[in-house]
């Protein structure tokens, strides 16, 4: 089972910034399926359990995104049953 993990900073300790943080982690986990061959668009993440850590880091906090993709590739055509 393979699962794809994205950091990214937030440059104070507001929630706020922790959401724009999240929100950048999302696309950097996206972009790592892609990159792994997989062809995930933002709307495979419904319904997607994603782990969320959030840790302090000098006047911001560290955003850590971790997802274990359920197994969403698409069929592939003509493919025998």
């Amino acid at each position: 089972m393979v699962s794809y993990s994205a950091l990214e900073q937030a440059s104070s300790k507001n929630p706020h910034d922790w959401g724009r943080a999240m929100a950048t982690a999302m696309t950097k986990l996206l972009d790592a399926a892609r990159i792994d061959g997989r062809h995930f668009e933002h709307e495979f993440l419904y319904g997607e359990e994603l782990r969320m850590r959030i840790d302090e880091n000098n006047g911001g906090a560290t955003v850590k995104l971790t997802w274990t993709p359920a197994d969403q590739e698409p069929e592939q055509e003509n493919s025998p049953a």
